[in-house]
């Protein structure tokens, strides 16, 4: 059983390389970042960015983690402005410690805070470095009356046999996200969730072997969507931890999709925070080779105006001869044959191609009993095309909790070479890239857009085509008698 040291234990050695997909983000490293010290696991606080960070203060006594010859972490606050960031600063000193402080996760009008923190504050500050002083929950209440945060209170299933971390409460109150290396985890550590009972929290439930894996679950974020953010280096990804997320599906988590690069990256990605409109976000980073980093990101997306809804390809055809005579009195019939294998008999008959090419069609004149050519009545040539659009080759109907294929393979445009693909599948999510997957997690009927852009002239512009098409979502239960 692995043992969570200390708040900086994320920093694991388990990099490979991968190739990248196409980059769908664009990712800045926001100013207020250090060289030498850390900051990561941003979080939202009215209006505010909080976050970790092992940076010098000269304000309070700094006391160094003599494992790295750093000061200890704690919890920084900086104020986002309009075109800049303010100057980062200690949080609140109710919190300033000779341990470990941080990460921390606030409800949603930022009177209540759950931060993790070294369980034993009572030890001499020789021991606070202490292998064996895991870390634990707390949790503190803001009053404008006793002008304040109130004396932090640890959580009930704090424990010094293991550790409890990285706290993240849903917007609702009712649910709080957490990692833990106790016992019967499936992995090193795993990401747990209590369920608030009246005002009591609920035993710690083990979110289960689709998110939890033999290796390591860290820094669960719990969007206001429902949709789970954590990093990980047990599931398959490019390198180290990566960002990934899942949502529930009548009950059960979906197998969890990683963040697309440049997000992830073949160093360590984790403490993900996204807007409500899950668009852009901030997260954290060793990349840069130096420190753990926050970083920004935002999707690179460009806008389709005035798309077209897609039409299907038709390739089914009547096929009859002008001035050919009754054979109904005779012997004789008349025999289509297609270059595509098809013999079909009659005067007037109906085919349809599986898809675009060159095709002979031959009318014959054949005997009834011997099945032998009389003769040749007719040749043709036909040449069919698909529809000039950009196409989308995906179900009509599909139920929720499906794994759902898109295509834009049968694409047909001329003159046209295509540099990127967009996809909007209706529900907020977008991906890019030449074929996608995307999983519904409630019935109803969306609108799937897929643009394409051009590879840039000579002169630099690019010219943008896109369809959309829509695809109906049907529930199961009561999720089924709701999208009818």
């Amino acid at each position: 059983m692995k043992k969570i040291k200390h708040i900086g234990f994320f920093i694991l050695l388990l990099g490979f390389f991968l190739p990248l997909k196409a980059q769908d983000y664009s990712i800045s490293q926001l100013p207020f970042n250090t060289d030498k010290y850390d900051e990561f696991a941003p979080v939202y606080f009215r209006g505010d960015l909080v976050f970790c960070s092992n940076r010098k203060n000269s304000i309070f006594l700094t006391f160094l983690d003599e494992r790295e010859d750093l000061p200890l972490y704690d919890l920084y606050r900086v104020e986002e402005g309009r075109n800049e960031w303010g100057k980062p600063e200690v949080f609140d000193k109710a919190f300033k410690s000779n341990f470990n402080v941080g990460p921390a996760s606030f409800n949603s009008t930022g009177s209540e805070i759950y931060f993790t923190r070294n369980i034993n504050i009572n030890k001499k500050i020789g021991n606070s470095i202490d292998r064996h002083n895991n870390l634990g929950i707390y949790f503190s209440k803001f009053s404008r009356y006793r002008g304040g945060w109130s004396q932090p209170t640890p959580f009930k299933y704090n424990s010094p046999d293991y550790s409890v971390a990285h706290p993240s409460l849903s917007e609702d109150g009712q649910s709080l996200y957490f990692v833990s290396d106790m016992e019967g985890g499936y992995g090193g550590t795993d990401i747990y969730v209590c369920k608030l009972e009246g005002s009591n929290w609920g035993q710690p439930q083990n979110l289960g072997p689709q998110i939890n894996t033999e290796e390591n679950e860290f820094f669960p974020f719990i969007h206001s969507s429902g949709r789970l953010y954590f990093s990980s280096d047990g599931h398959e990804g490019l390198g180290r931890l990566d960002i990934f997320y899942s949502e529930k599906i009548n009950g059960e988590w979906h197998k969890p999709i990683g963040m697309d690069p440049p997000v992830n990256s073949r160093y360590n990605d984790f403490g993900l925070i996204i807007d409500a409109f899950q668009k852009s976000g901030l997260y954290s980073s060793d990349r840069s080779r130096m420190s753990d980093d926050i970083y920004s990101f935002a999707p690179l997306y460009p806008m389709f105006e005035n798309i077209n809804k897609m039409q299907e390809n038709d390739h089914c055809y009547v096929f009859y001869e002008e001035g050919a005579q009754s054979l109904d009195s005779t012997t004789f019939e008349y025999q289509w044959v297609f270059s595509d294998g098809t013999k079909i008999n009659g005067e007037e008959v109906e085919h349809c191609f599986e898809s675009e090419g060159d095709y002979t069609i031959e009318l014959n004149v054949i005997d009834e009993i011997t099945g032998d050519v009389y003769f040749n009545q007719a040749t043709y040539q036909l040449t069919i095309e698909n529809i000039e659009q950009v196409y989308i080759n995906a179900p009509d109907t599909v139920m929720v909790g499906q794994e759902v294929k898109f295509d834009g393979r049968q694409t047909n445009l001329k003159d046209f070479e295509i540099a990127r693909y967009y996809w909007d599948f209706g529900d907020g999510r977008k991906t890019g890239g030449i074929e996608a997957t995307h999983i519904y997690t409630a019935p109803g009927s969306y609108i799937v857009q897929l643009g394409v852009v051009s590879k840039p002239d000579r002169q630099g512009n690019s010219e943008k085509q896109g369809v959309y098409k829509n695809i109906v979502v049907i529930g199961q239960g009561k999720d089924r008698r709701r999208s009818d």
